[in-house]
């Protein structure tokens, strides 16, 4: 399986940020990648300094640039005594923009960001640099909620069987190669629906596409788990029914999962997410890392 060679860590000096940058190190140490750290200066910031010294903007702006990379580079520093090789970068603008320009350009096979803090749940998908990149990159982020401890413990991959589940499940198998992997369908049964009642169908008939239903999704579930983890016995499966979001949710909880990986849909992904995709309901409503991956650039690799 190809392995994780680049992975780039965005920090703002924050305590948030500062998790996402633990994690990154962590994950960079376990698979002997190259992190790269990356910092962007918003144009805004520069032009607020250039108001406050309007007769030595490029002054002002060089010092500020200055002082942002000195604080990098001393990062940097710092963790490279530890053996591995780190690079750094200041970029000016916007910073998804730049997050992703980055991200593209240097081939990175992971974005690692932290979250939003206590506002987290209330700001992701109005506007926030994490969900701008999700919604513009086309690399897997992983979105760190928690102080990384220790190596990922319990995954958990939630599945509908499209080209976005497969690649979630690669890209999980990817980055926890040691960490037992739990695949997760969740069966959302319509029957109860008084349409199907209305519909004058018999309970036998109503059973008939009940087991119909759950054999197709027994049948699709060993399909995806031959496809991406054959013989792996790391990786167990199971199907459930109710509502997908509530499942997740209790199925982390239950599993103690520290990551979630989970695929994102598309180019539609942004309209789902702010009207109540699971991928929402996911980062929302779990207290564990999550990592969503983009079905375009990952979709181009080589799949085993």
């Amino acid at each position: 399986m190809e392995k994780i060679q680049r992975i780039l860590a965005t920090t703002d000096f924050s305590s948030r940020a500062n998790r996402a940058v633990q994690r990154a190190v962590r994950l960079a140490v376990e698979h002997g990648a190259e992190l790269h750290l990356l910092h962007v200066l918003p144009t805004l910031s520069l032009e607020a300094f250039k108001h406050l010294l309007v007769d030595t903007p490029l002054e002002t702006e060089q010092m500020l640039y200055n002082r942002i990379n000195s604080m990098l580079q001393r990062l940097a520093e710092a963790l490279a005594k530890s053996g591995m090789a780190v690079k750094h970068h200041v970029a000016i603008g916007r910073a998804h923009v730049e997050i992703n320009r980055y991200a593209e350009s240097h081939h990175a096979d992971l974005i690692v960001i932290g979250d939003q803090g206590e506002n987290f749940v209330q700001e992701l998908f109005l506007g926030t640099t994490v969900s701008k990149t999700l919604l513009k990159g086309q690399r897997p982020l992983l979105i760190v909620k928690q102080e990384p401890m220790d190596q990922y413990r319990r995954v958990l991959v939630p599945v509908d069987f499209s080209q976005p589940s497969r690649l979630a499940l690669h890209m999980a198998l990817k980055v926890a190669p040691q960490t037992p992997i739990q695949v997760l369908h969740v069966v959302e049964m319509p029957f109860r629906d008084r349409l199907w009642w209305e519909a004058e169908l018999s309970e036998k008939t109503i059973e008939s596409y009940r087991a119909k239903m759950l054999n197709d999704t027994h049948h699709a579930m060993e399909e995806i788990i031959a496809g991406c983890a054959l013989g792996d016995t790391r990786v167990t499966s199971s199907i459930e029914q109710g509502y997908p979001p509530a499942v997740i949710r209790d199925k982390a909880q239950s599993l103690d999962a520290d990551l979630i990986v989970i695929g994102k849909r598309g180019e539609t992904e942004l309209d789902e997410a702010l009207f109540g995709s699971v991928t929402k309901h996911v980062l929302y409503e779990t207290a564990c890392d999550v990592l969503v991956v983009s079905p375009e650039k990952q979709s181009e690799k080589s799949m085993p």
